[in-house]
């Protein structure tokens, strides 16, 4: 979590006592940009959309106002906020005072952990509670007969529990979307705007996002009320990662990976995958070449995903291998490394994944291996995000320059598709003029490739 010196303390937020002993326990001796931004305008009660990048700080942001508004330490006087969070009223009878949306189990358990983390010596005491899926209904509907002033939830979960009567909105005053972006696709936006329709008209409405597509404004402009616009891209430094794309044939996509990770002392990487069978088959792929990995995905039970988790942040597991989803609750201040096995449907999720490592001011590395049927598809995921990388190779997996032929399960050999041919000669020329000044690449065409440049390596911590 990166912050900046030069600004004022957490105490020039007028934060209570209790809070900021609780931030100096911590750790934290400045406020990050999104913190010192976000702060203020929640704790005044407005609305708020903000944008920030991973670890930068964005759970805290919302987290310490919140908390200071349930505080009977609050100073603020202002008749507003004093209105809408009674300190002396405390939820009750299956009520919520802050409910929290969050995309994955994961994230519903940190976000809850880091409410829990600040709020432990705040009288009366402030009950926190995380609740998702995969795992058995009727313990969750007992926690909740008494209430909780603060719910971090998956949406289906949620609606599952307002289907059975167990978690009322009436006392409702504020409603966090974390991961908008991620929120505001397929059948999560749907659920999203089921949610906004049992809860009160009158709350704080705050969203966080790593990136603003779109697909935003249609909840922007139904749920929010002349919200503060907070966008750190030009508070916020570029995070230092070196992003290699190597092209590689399909079928040695395992052994490129495989050679990856051995000939690298990487303390930790995180393997991204689209599809959860894939995550499975290549746990054992790299099992039979002597590589142990841990794959994390929807299919697999609670219990199973929150080990693998423990496992990989404590460092006792050196491989994970994900899904978009299931990796989106990962904050691990130091990771080195991490690899695109193969590219994510969303222009979006690519930054979403390679954000995972060059945390808090580190620096990171991130792999993305591209056969010839992802090139389209990477050029596309380029342009949305407005940017340009030079294609390079690895010694002994160079991609051929036409696709090769893959054979059918049966054994019979099917022919390339069109799509997969080499580029015509007037393609190429187009290709050559395209525009990679943005980030300084020597890219001469769409998919040509250079030899991959090892970093230098540094000794494992």
């Amino acid at each position: 979590m990166k912050s900046n010196p030069s600004k004022t303390g957490f105490a020039s937020f007028s934060l209570p006592s209790v809070l900021l002993a609780a931030i100096e326990q911590a750790g934290f001796k400045h406020p990050t940009d999104i913190q010192h931004e976000a702060i203020p305008a929640i704790l005044a009660g407005k609305d708020v959309l903000a944008r920030a990048d991973t670890g930068s700080g964005k759970t805290a942001a919302f987290v310490l106002p919140l908390l200071a508004n349930l505080s009977s330490q609050n100073p603020l006087t202002q008749d507003d906020a004093t209105q809408r969070f009674n300190p002396a009223e405390r939820a009750r009878d299956n009520s919520l005072q802050i409910l929290v949306l969050v995309p994955t189990r994961e994230l519903a358990i940190q976000v809850a952990g880091v409410f829990e983390q600040f709020a432990k010596d705040i009288k009366p005491r402030i009950s926190c509670m995380s609740v998702y899926g995969g795992v058995k209904i009727n313990p969750q509907m007992m926690a909740l007969r008494g209430g909780a002033d603060v719910l971090v939830t998956t949406p289906g979960r949620l609606l599952d529990l307002a289907e059975q009567n167990a978690v009322r909105f009436n006392r409702l005053k504020a409603l966090v979307v974390d991961e908008v972006d991620r929120l505001m696709k397929g059948d999560f936006e749907d659920e999203i705007k089921r949610i906004a329709r049992l809860l009160p008209n009158s709350r704080q409405n705050l969203m966080f996002s790593a990136t603003f597509p779109d697909s935003l404004r249609p909840i922007v402009r139904h749920i929010m009320r002349d919200p503060a616009i907070i966008n750190m891209d030009e508070a916020l430094e570029e995070p230092a990662i070196d992003q290699h794309v190597v092209t590689v044939n399909r079928e040695k996509k395992n052994d490129l990976l495989a050679y990856l990770l051995n000939e690298n002392d990487w303390r930790q990487v995180l393997v991204f995958c689209s599809a959860k069978r894939t995550c499975d088959n290549l746990v054992i792929k790299l099992a039979k070449r002597g590589i142990t990995a841990v794959a994390m995905h929807g299919n697999k039970e609670q219990s199973e995903r929150m080990a693998a988790m423990r496992d990989f942040k404590s460092g006792a597991t050196r491989i994970l291998i994900a899904t978009d989803v299931a990796a989106r609750g990962i904050d691990i201040e130091y990771l080195p490394c991490v690899i695109n096995f193969d590219l994510p449907r969303s222009p979006n999720d690519y930054i979403h994944r390679i954000g995972r490592t060059a945390r808090a001011g580190q620096s990171g590395q991130a792999i993305t291996l591209l056969s010839h049927d992802e090139y389209q598809h990477f050029r596309v995921i380029e342009k949305r995000n407005g940017f340009a990388l030079e294609r390079e190779q690895v010694e002994g997996f160079e991609a051929d320059e036409v696709a090769p032929v893959m054979p059918k399960r049966n054994g019979t050999r099917k022919k390339l598709r069109a799509k997969n041919k080499a580029p015509s000669a007037k393609k190429k020329q187009r290709g050559q003029r395209g525009d990679a000044s943005k980030t300084g690449s020597k890219r001469t065409g769409p998919d040509a490739a250079a030899p991959f440049k090892w970093p230098e390596r540094k000794p494992q911590k």
